[in-house]
């Protein structure tokens, strides 16, 4: 049996989503931003080494065709590490974090992103792409928007089975 292992370029920027999940968690349904920066050369040559073209597209599809296009490999990386981040180490309400794994992962809340423009640099910010967060409310609240949502905009259906957000893209293949 195979284990499960994560992208590499993904636990780069698990601290760098903890400081923006903080935003939004602080935020109250706010929105939250940063600018990803563009990966620096070292990061380059070193992904590369592993078969990772860091600048290549964001090719993680979706059965529905649909997808948030987190334009290249580093954007993807970056969601990665934020979803992560959320379902698995974020604390309860807007408590800190946990120091060990949940056995399962958190249910409450759903985050929605947004990737913005190309920014260049500007004095010592690092040129990049501008992204943004917010907690959506979990619950009642939740169950309600996704049901007026069609099964081609949603990740499962109703009987828990992959509908047409679901990603198709092969792990094997990064």
């Amino acid at each position: 049996m195979a284990r499960y292992q994560r992208d590499p370029v993904s636990e780069l920027f698990d601290r760098g989503a903890r400081v923006l999940l903080e935003r939004a968690y602080a935020a109250g349904g706010g929105w939250a931003g940063t600018r990803l920066a563009d990966p620096a050369p070292e990061h380059q040559r070193y992904f590369a080494g592993l078969g990772i073209d860091v600048d290549g597209p964001d090719n993680a599809a979706t059965r529905g065709g649909q997808r948030n296009d987190a334009h290249t490999r580093w954007g993807r990386g970056f969601v990665r590490a934020i979803y992560f981040q959320h379902r698995w180490y974020s604390g309860t309400g807007r408590r800190g974090w946990r120091r060990s794994r949940r056995t399962v992962p958190r249910s409450a809340g759903a985050l929605e992103l947004e990737w913005g423009r190309r920014v260049p640099a500007r004095g010592i910010i690092p040129a990049g792409r501008a992204v943004r967060i917010r907690l959506r409310a979990g619950g009642a609240a939740a169950e309600r928007a996704k049901n007026r949502w069609p099964e081609t905009r949603r990740i499962y259906d109703e009987a828990g089975r992959p509908a047409g957000r679901h990603s198709v893209a092969d792990l094997r293949d990064w």
